[in-house]
């Protein structure tokens, strides 16, 4: 289980899929994808098909950019799901950015 912003950072590498629990666009949610890039700044990831396969994406083809941000903006809860606010000191359904789940 992931724990914290450091943890998941080791974590999301590229090749790692996950899926989308939680997002400000309802149309995203259970989406799956693959971390196409990572470095020190965020990731970079593609959206999967129902094969698998990654999807061409924006940004060069590098994908859909998600920025790491301050590990007080991040939430990590029990069940696995880890959650990024826009708002590190009020985390509720209105600052919520994205929550994922890494899949093992």
């Amino acid at each position: 289980m992931i724990k914290n912003l450091s943890q998941l950072k080791k974590r999301l590498v590229e090749g790692t899929q996950f899926s989308i629990a939680e997002h400000r666009r309802a149309d995203v949610v259970g989406e799956r994808r693959v971390v196409n890039y990572a470095d020190t700044t965020g990731i970079y990831t593609l959206k999967l098909n129902e094969s698998g396969i990654p999807i061409q994406q924006p940004n060069s083809g590098r994908g859909s950019f998600l920025s790491w941000g301050k590990a007080a903006s991040w939430d990590f809860k029990e069940d696995g799901v880890c959650a990024h606010y826009s708002n590190s000191s009020n985390k509720t359904t209105e600052t919520l950015t994205i929550a994922i789940r890494v899949f093992d």
